[in-house]
């Protein structure tokens, strides 16, 4: 099996909890359909989309409030988005895990503080 050695990283994506509070990721649409998808996650900031085994995305930043969300499902809705409209939807399983398989300290904020207060977020999703 071949698995994904650096994630995408993915810095703007939206939660959306039901009021079943099941998740739903929202997220920039990738190329190819989704292979058994599954979410790892171990209770931090961050958290991996594996959409299949060679091609994963870095939720990176998760807010706070969100986290305890996260590590209670068992699975997670994920929408892709492309051009304002849903592309693709799937389910993941969430997998809670005690770490991430990936090397914290080269995550990194994809914009500076500044830059990310000017940007039109309805521009994101095309």
């Amino acid at each position: 099996m071949i698995v994904s050695k650096k994630p995408a990283q993915e810095s703007f994506y939206e939660l959306h909890l039901n009021k079943s509070d099941e998740v739903m990721i929202s997220l920039r649409s990738r190329e190819g359909d989704p292979a058994s998808p599954v979410l790892l996650y171990d209770g931090g900031e961050h958290a991996l989309l594996y959409r299949r085994p060679e091609q994963s995305v870095l939720l990176d930043f998760i807010h706070p409030e969100a986290r305890p969300y996260l590590l209670a499902c068992d699975k997670v809705l994920i929408a892709e988005t492309k051009d304002y409209a849903v592309e693709r939807e799937y389910t993941a399983v969430c997998r809670h895990v005690k770490s991430l398989p990936l090397d914290q300290a080269s995550v990194k904020p994809l914009l500076s503080e500044e830059e990310a207060k000017q940007i039109d977020e309805r521009n994101l999703y095309k």
